[in-house]
């Protein structure tokens, strides 16, 4: 292990970096856990056997490859080059392989020879304590998921209507390093990143965040990952909040919110909002969104207060059978042993308090000390507010609501009554009220 002691001693020192900020890079942007020690002793050499994964980490962190930390030769690494940069080194050798493939050469340090039946360390002409399949899985892509990072990006460059080569200016000119990034070959640094994101057009620090999360395969295993690639940006970061939300304040003067939907109310409110142009290959996607969002509701432990205008539920949206089946899920979810979902009913009339806006959420977050954030809708996007002055504007509204607006213990009886009233207007007889 001399040459993978040397090595990332030389990118160490290139980047300027200690052993502690080492450390702490590689928690941040993997998630693997390293102390300033583990990495002392791997520069020095007394540590020998650091396993794939964490080997992983450092090349993603230090920006290398994980062949050239373990030493496999490399044509970049020879003169002219070797007095470059690694950055400099790194881009001659992805030159050198494209220019291999285009003269249908086997890329360098490839050996054409059919393997020994046993391979040993020596048949790589390198010592490590790796075998020729453990270098292989270290060469191969962290993440063999589809390349959902790359992909969204290279969406967002075409939406920002720029070139690869003018994207490439954004992060330091390097002729085909945001191609190679788009194709999933170069794993993007955070910085990179950001000033990608920022050029194209997303700065919500929350969103951009969640783009270096996604990267470093910390995202993985959300039930949402799956959609990165077709969900807008904004409803991915609501998704990722929602899902380790302890408390989800909600007030709703147009539509019953999402998480307490029935199926069907589910389907007519998004066939409403797309009318009279229904594009029913889109309603697959919400609705299923919609249900896997109910579902980890009910698998969490979280606790949503809703106060609903009473209009909402007058509205005889889908036709009163749809109606009906909604209000009585609502008095489903009311009647929870849990208590999780608390429903107050804003009813219309004078001497009730009506937000100036509309709509809102707010998400109380884990962990001491974590402030609120709010959600507020529009035609195109949702927007969040994370200052301290939206926060408590918004929290004093929801208060005031809950003042305003019947208590949670008559949540039953007050939804019988709205659902006596729909029945009623249905069948004509306007008298109850």
């Amino acid at each position: 292990m001399e040459k993978f002691a040397e090595r990332l001693r030389d990118v160490m020192a290139r980047r300027g970096l200690v052993d502690q900020q080492v450390a702490d890079m590689v928690m941040e942007q993997t998630g693997v856990r390293m102390t300033r020690a583990y990495i002392t002793q791997l520069r020095t050499g007394t540590q020998r056997n650091p396993t794939i994964g964490r080997l992983r980490a450092l090349a993603q962190v230090l920006q290398v490859r994980a062949s050239y930390l373990l030493g496999e030769p490399d044509p970049a690494d020879e003169a002219p080059f070797a007095g470059l940069s690694i950055e400099s080194r790194e881009a001659m050798r992805v030159v050198l392989d494209l220019a291999r493939r285009a003269d249908r050469m086997p890329s360098a340090g490839r050996n054409t020879a059919p393997r020994p039946a046993v391979a040993d360390d020596t048949t790589l002409h390198v010592y490590h304590p790796f075998t020729a399949q453990e270098v292989a899985q270290a060469l191969a892509p962290a993440h063999p998921l589809p390349n959902r990072v790359g992909g969204r990006l290279r969406e967002l460059r075409k939406a920002a209507s720029l070139s690869t080569a003018e994207a490439d200016l954004v992060v330091g000119g390097e002729p085909g390093l945001v191609e190679s990034i788009e194709a999933g070959s170069t794993p993007p640094s955070p910085a990179m990143l950001s000033a990608l994101l920022t050029r194209y057009g997303v700065v919500d620090v929350y969103q951009q965040k969640l783009f270096t999360s996604a990267a470093a395969g910390l995202l993985d295993d959300r039930w949402w990952y799956r959609f990165f690639g077709r969900l807008p940006v904004w409803l991915l970061a609501y998704l990722e909040m929602e899902d380790s939300a302890e408390l989800i304040r909600l007030y709703d003067n147009a539509t019953v919110p999402a998480l307490l939907q029935h199926p069907d109310y589910a389907l007519a409110v998004r066939q409403a909002a797309h009318f009279p142009q229904v594009a029913a290959d889109q309603f697959d996607l919400a609705l299923e969104i919609v249900g896997e969002r109910q579902r980890r509701f009910l698998e969490n432990d979280a606790v949503i207060w809703a106060v609903l205008q009473e209009s909402v539920l007058l509205d005889n949206l889908g036709g009163i059978d749809v109606q009906l089946r909604q209000i009585d899920h609502l008095m489903e979810l009311a009647a929870r042993p849990d208590s999780r979902v608390r429903i107050q009913i804003n009813r219309s009339g004078p001497d009730r308090y009506r937000p100036r806006g509309g709509t809102f959420s707010l998400m109380r977050l884990p962990g001491k000390g974590n402030p609120d954030v709010v959600w507020l809708p529009s035609l195109r996007e949702d927007t969040m507010l994370a200052d301290a002055a939206s926060v408590m504007a918004y929290s004093t509204a929801h208060g005031r609501l809950a003042v305003s607006a019947t208590q949670p213990d008559d949540a039953i009886k007050e939804l019988a009554r709205i659902r006596t009233v729909c029945e009623a207007n249905h069948s004509g007889d306007p008298g109850l009220g």
